[in-house]
């Protein structure tokens, strides 16, 4: 993003993929400005990928597709690490979301706040069934479907929680939990089926019910459980 384009603070849930490779990332915006936006995100992009943005205009309900290129990276073991993006061509809905973003602005800014970073693994369908919820959600979360790609980010971010969107009878989840266990110790071990389990395994610390919606899932991930 032109840092000589004036910037305007705006949190606005967005989803980035890159146009070749690599998976769906649900973030938010930092800031704003008529040719890119700055975002919180923990996903490993590197400079020069164009990448496809998606996102809402929170005020007139328009949904605003771009293709941008990532100008700026800092690393995701950093505090609050952050995409610069460049889009190609602003088009003219994102360019009535700034200026209905300048009009609303003023006074200090707030001071950025760690949100959980989470990994989604799920093949294609059920990460699309599951991406209303986290993109409301306000976590910073990665998707991945693939073996290389959950390793990329079990091995390089710092995660708060693992998350298997999964079918019942599916215990493709197992190796996965893991090695997530190994490497991220501290991070949450999450199943989440159609079909909440009630059985204790050392391997995750909550199953949950597809079904019972984001309250569940946040209350498995802030829970005072002991880690296993």
């Amino acid at each position: 993003m032109s840092r000589r384009a004036r910037r305007f603070r705006a949190s606005i849930p967005a989803t980035v993929k890159p146009l070749i490779g690599g998976d769906r990332v649900v973030c938010r915006t930092r800031d704003v400005s008529d040719v890119g936006a700055c975002l919180d995100t923990v996903a490993p992009i590197t400079i020069g990928t164009r990448v496809s943005v998606s996102m809402i205009d929170p005020t007139f309900g328009t949904a605003i597709e771009m293709i941008a290129e990532v100008v700026r990276e800092s690393s995701p073991t950093q505090a609050a690490p952050s995409l610069g993006l460049r889009f190609l061509e602003p088009t003219l809905d994102w360019k009535t979301l700034v200026a209905t973003v300048a009009r609303h602005a003023g006074g200090a800014a707030e001071k950025p706040t760690r949100r959980l970073r989470i990994l989604v693994v799920g093949d294609d369908h059920r990460q699309r069934g599951a991406m209303a919820l986290y993109v409301t959600s306000g976590w910073d979360v990665l998707f991945a479907n693939d073996v290389d790609s959950v390793a990329e980010a079990i091995d390089h971010v710092t995660l708060d929680a693992v998350i298997a969107e999964i079918d019942p009878q599916d215990d493709s989840w197992r190796p996965l939990m893991e090695n997530a266990r190994k490497v991220q110790p501290t991070a949450r071990r999450i199943v989440r089926s159609a079909i909440a389990d009630s059985r204790n395994d050392p391997l995750v610390h909550r199953f949950v019910d597809r079904d019972a919606g984001l309250e569940a899932l946040v209350d498995a991930l802030t829970a005072d459980l002991q880690t296993a």
